[in-house]
């Protein structure tokens, strides 16, 4: 590749756009590209980018301009210490970052508007892999900073067809600026993790029989990801079928969200088979036991979460109208919910509850799915969009 390129992240927690970066970052460096991130914030998974890239920080830690109640005047002259050191700290940054003289910026979220207003310096052109519907655009992007994205970006990349197809509809973006590009991850590293999974062993943590099914769900605790859905289409089944258990990933211990849903188990009287677990690095051990999985979001580009599941071999089951897992599993009706229907979701997790031979034969299928999904054979198709890219002025 003849462009030097600067990839952006807004940050390195454990979430499937980091994920789809770090697994793309390492693809290049195994074919032996020079690679630099810059990352807005840090995170958990910042080790792993280390490994693969040269990582950069946007980030200023001030927190020693916190307040002294007791003295103002050391307050005062912590807090213009502070300011200088902070200005010396992007200056630089403005200096390192300039002096590799990058010829391509490739952000890996919409949410990066600020940051990339923040590099105009560069006057570097730039792409944005978007990884987001409306509702996380809305959330995550203020109005100046999708707007300085759709008037200055060169290309736009697209998680699934239904992110182009709200680009287009919802923000004017000429189509043909916008390219499908699947998320990816590495195949045989999830395989590697599910074959070494301990499930008897993490049934018997759990309680949970080795021949009960599970039904797993995963994400952070937020509306568009369905937590409360996921819950209210457990009590349904478990009115039924008392011995099918449900496994959430994803909600932090302790907090005001994970006390409510206990709440609401216990209310429920379903405490016993609904287990909910913190967000871990060893989550495919947990997903190791699972069926069936189940995606509750009302909204979700593409996630990487279904993927990984079909890597079990197990049916994912997902909602109409949701984003791109109805693409994902090809609008299959046994897996396809009708928008926000809990009777039709029990039915339909009912029936493959009780059919072990329509499990495994769509389990099979999004096997086979999910191997289009690797790295190896995604990330060639960025590299061959990024080198197709003509030579662009820069900002000015």
């Amino acid at each position: 590749m003849k462009k030097k390129i600067l990839f952006i992240g807004h940050d390195a927690n454990v979430a499937g756009a980091q994920y789809v970066l770090l697994d793309f970052l390492k693809s290049l460096k195994q074919k032996g590209f020079e690679t630099y991130l810059l990352l807005a914030k840090g995170g958990s998974l910042l080790p792993e980018f280390s490994k693969v890239a040269e990582v950069i920080l946007w980030e200023y830690d001030d927190k020693d301009t916190q307040r002294n109640p007791y003295s103002r005047i050391i307050y005062d002259k912590v807090f213009k210490l502070n300011k200088l050191r902070k200005l010396a700290f992007y200056q630089e940054k403005h200096k390192e970052l300039t002096e590799l003289k990058f010829d391509l910026i490739f952000s890996n979220t919409i949410a990066n508007g600020g940051l990339l207003r923040s590099l105009e310096f560069l006057r570097c052109p730039f792409v944005v892999y978007v990884h987001e519907l409306e509702n996380s655009i809305q959330k995550y992007t203020l109005p100046e900073d999708l707007e300085y994205q759709i008037e200055n970006c060169i290309h736009f990349l697209a998680a699934s067809k239904e992110i182009k197809s709200n680009l287009f509809l919802n923000h004017q973006i000429d189509e043909d600026k916008i390219t499908v590009v699947n998320p990816f991850i590495s195949v045989n590293n999830i395989l590697e993790k599910l074959n070494n999974a301990d499930k008897s062993g993490i049934r018997k943590r759990l309680n949970i029989p080795n021949d009960a099914i599970v039904i797993g769900g995963c994400g952070n605790f937020e509306w568009r990801k369905g937590v409360d859905t996921f819950l209210s289409v457990a009590n349904a089944i478990l009115n039924k079928k008392k011995e099918v258990h449900f496994l959430w990933i994803g909600i932090q211990k302790n907090s005001v969200e994970h006390q409510n849903i206990l709440y609401d188990l216990e209310k429920m009287g379903i405490q016993e088979h609904v287990h909910v677990i913190a967000p871990t690095m060893e989550n495919m051990d947990y997903m190791s036991c699972f069926d069936i999985f189940f995606l509750s979001s009302r909204e979700d580009p593409h996630p990487l979460v279904m993927i990984e599941a079909s890597l079990n071999k197990i049916p994912v089951v997902c909602f109409d109208k949701s984003g791109g897992a109805p693409e994902y599993v090809e609008q299959d009706e046994r897996v396809i919910i009708p928008y926000g229907s809990i009777v039709c979701a029990k039915n339909k997790l009912i029936s493959l509850i009780e059919d072990k031979v329509l499990r495994e034969e769509i389990g099979q299928k999004m096997f086979q799915k999910a191997l289009n999904y690797d790295a190896s054979v995604i990330a060639p198709q960025i590299l061959q969009i990024l080198e197709e890219i003509n030579e662009h002025e820069s900002i000015s």
